[in-house]
């Protein structure tokens, strides 16, 4: 096992076949869960997890994108999968000190962090493949969640805990008076434009 898909596309060509992509962010769950499974079943099929999580990382090494980010396919986009990605090696026993990975990932995290602590990437950076920040440097309280949560995975606050507190007072000052929070337009949560990719 190299990796996990999360559902199967019907590609139409001359025959009709089943496709299975794979992703990051669904192989990244994958592994959180196989280390919890450890934990709780000791020594159950202990060589098989071993193995497949020790490929699934290999995985999830290779799809990192030269800036730090991963590409997504589920949510907005790079911001998105790097909180999965971060999570997911964090889990298999990485950190910033024997991973690489993290430490990209860690680095584009912070070097996309807005001056008001939060994170905000647009739309357009699906169908483009590349980070594109939102319009006027605006924050999206979602995926400014999302990055803080990949700087917890990735121990961040055992380095610097600056940017972590500059994210949680963004959201801490963020609820309306009712309690509830401000909702944010996001355009579409899958990226549809790497799945007509696949597809073509």
């Amino acid at each position: 096992m190299k990796s996990f898909s999360e559902f199967q596309f019907l590609c139409f060509s001359q025959w009709l076949e089943v496709c299975i992509f794979w992703y990051v962010e669904c192989t990244a769950s994958a592994i959180q869960a196989l280390v919890l499974f450890k934990k709780l079943y000791l020594g159950h099929r202990k060589n098989e997890i071993h193995n497949c999580i020790t490929n699934v990382v290999r995985f999830i090494e290779d799809k990192q994108m030269p800036d730090g980010s991963w590409y997504g396919s589920w949510g907005i986009c790079f911001t998105y999968v790097t909180w999965f990605a971060l999570g997911g090696l964090a889990a298999a026993g990485k950190t910033n000190k024997n991973c690489l990975a993290i430490r990209r990932g860690v680095e584009f995290l912070l070097k996309s962090q807005r001056d008001d602590g939060g994170w905000g990437e647009s739309y357009a950076s699906c169908p483009n493949e590349k980070y594109i920040p939102l319009e006027g440097n605006r924050s999206n309280l979602v995926q400014t969640a999302w990055a803080l949560m990949g700087l917890l995975h990735s121990r961040q606050a055992e380095r610097d805990p600056t940017p972590l507190h500059k994210a949680a007072k963004l959201l801490i000052n963020s609820p309306m008076e009712d309690g509830d929070f401000p909702q944010q337009y996001m355009q579409n949560c899958i990226s549809l434009s790497s799945v007509g990719e696949k597809l073509k």
